[in-house]
């Protein structure tokens, strides 16, 4: 689960963190690190999204460039009789790794513009053989959700908690959020029809250098999730924003046994309306 819920909040899939880390310092520079993080200054939060984005991430695994995601925001539309933003990531694997699994997977969701919750969304994937797609309704007023798998139209109502997001709404919500070193933030994720508690603490700040824009100031972001009470224990994520207003996703690892580590470094962002 952890690895989906990544793919929504820091537009990751599962890569060796080489050349991605956080700034080093060697022994003699030690003593400007505390200086360094002090003079960075985290910015007040956007209050709202812009209308446009594209980000583009390119995904590492074992130092091998295997595919990328492209994050966007695509205007406003109307959902459900109310005003959302929409959202959508693609991840893609490279011609290298889809001649040994392929991957190409979209991901839809609709943000009210005014609330900030999840409103619908949609699931398009293509992993191997595995194919899914689905679309899930979210009834804010009556508290309530409607799946329904569009292959072999099964359907299911279930219950959800006040506020919640679905796991690409998630990271749009976050980057709403005003950040504090120290603070825990937590809100509701629904993922395959579950209800999860989403939990994320900003560690630190610093710098990291990142390969196509150079060094960044950054907040150092380690969250988890739990479902019913007990904490979800499947791999590790954490993940770099930035400290400006926009608080864009600049890196993302997900480390879990099987798969080492994989990476997503953010390689191009462009704020044009695309035709």
């Amino acid at each position: 689960m952890l690895k989906r819920l990544a793919l929504g909040l820091f537009f990751v899939v599962l890569v060796n963190s080489a050349g991605y880390t956080a700034q080093n310092f060697s022994a003699a520079n030690k003593g400007n690190l505390k200086q360094i993080r002090k003079e960075i200054i985290i910015e007040p939060v956007q209050s709202e999204l812009p209308e446009y984005e594209n980000l583009k991430y390119t995904i590492r695994w074992l130092g091998l460039p295997v595919g990328y995601i492209t994050a966007s925001i695509k205007g406003i539309k109307e959902i459900n009789g109310r005003k959302a933003y929409h959202l959508e990531v693609k991840a893609k694997t490279n011609d290298f790794c889809s001649a040994i699994y392929k991957v190409d997977d979209k991901f839809v969701s609709y943000m009210d513009t005014e609330n900030f919750y999840t409103l619908r969304h949609e699931v398009y994937r293509r992993e191997g053989k595995y194919k899914k797609d689905a679309i899930t309704n979210f009834d804010h007023i009556a508290q309530k959700a409607h799946f329904k798998n569009l292959l072999d139209k099964s359907e299911k109502k279930f219950n959800i908690p006040e506020g919640t997001q679905d796991t690409l709404s998630a990271c749009y919500y976050f980057r709403l959020l005003p950040t504090e070193i120290g603070e825990r933030i937590e809100y509701a994720v629904c993922n395959n029809e579950k209800n999860y508690k989403l939990f994320g603490v900003a560690e630190s700040k610093g710098i990291i250098r990142v390969p196509r824009l150079g060094r960044k100031k950054s907040l150092y972001i380690q969250p988890y999730a739990k479902i019913d009470g007990e904490k979800v224990k499947k791999g590790r994520v954490s993940g770099y924003f930035s400290v400006d207003s926009k608080r864009t996703p600049l890196l993302a690892i997900v480390q879990a046994p099987m798969f080492t580590e994989v990476t997503a470094a953010l390689s191009e962002v462009d704020y044009r309306q695309k035709s």
